[in-house]
């Protein structure tokens, strides 16, 4: 090489290295730090998938004859958690679809904001819908189970349980959209 070429060849890695395109930011950076963002599109995901698990768990439930069930509601329990649960995956990976397409590097910081805010509503409003939808898929159960104790106490139980881990998801999911905006 000649001291030209040495040269260039110094100054395209320096203003590479200083003053970075957001393609070579994104690639020198990139799984260095996970960012507020990929942790929000992995939780998402990561619900998508357990509630289409759950989905699937429910349709099992519905095939299996053992289970004692109130003979007025049949199979309206188990159909209506299968659809609780899809809806649930939906949202999640609607919502994972959409704070993924959020991208700090192409897009203005008003942008980010702005898509950060509608995805945080997005969320905000499929959790006012699902909560009164599991309360009455709660409540069928109670209905259906109401003369064996112990599956009743299972049932409270449960939505105790769910109630506080859900809490506690949605606290962790409301901390990254406050990230999202303090950092961008």
């Amino acid at each position: 090489m000649t001291p030209e070429e040495i040269k260039k060849t110094w100054a395209e890695a320096a203003r590479k290295m200083y003053n970075p395109t957001p393609d070579e930011f994104e690639s020198i950076f990139i799984h260095k730090k996970e960012t507020a963002l990929e942790r929000l599109v992995c939780r998402y995901r990561r619900f998508s998938l357990l509630s289409l698990s759950c989905a699937f768990m429910s349709a099992a439930w519905m095939m299996n004859n053992s289970l004692f069930y109130s003979r007025e509601l049949g199979h309206t329990i188990p159909i209506a958690m299968i659809v609780y649960f899809a809806l649930c995956s939906l949202l999640d990976f609607l919502l994972s679809r959409g704070v993924a397409s959020i991208n700090c590097y192409k897009m203005t910081v008003k942008e980010v904001i702005e898509k950060a805010v509608h995805y945080r509503k997005r969320h905000l409003q499929s959790m006012m819908f699902l909560f009164p939808f599991a309360l009455i898929v709660i409540g069928m159960m109670v209905y259906s189970f109401q003369t064996d104790v112990w599956v009743l106490a299972g049932i409270f139980a449960g939505a105790v349980v769910g109630f506080f881990g859900g809490l506690i998801q949605f606290r962790k999911f409301m901390n990254e959209y406050k990230e999202i905006n303090e950092t961008v």
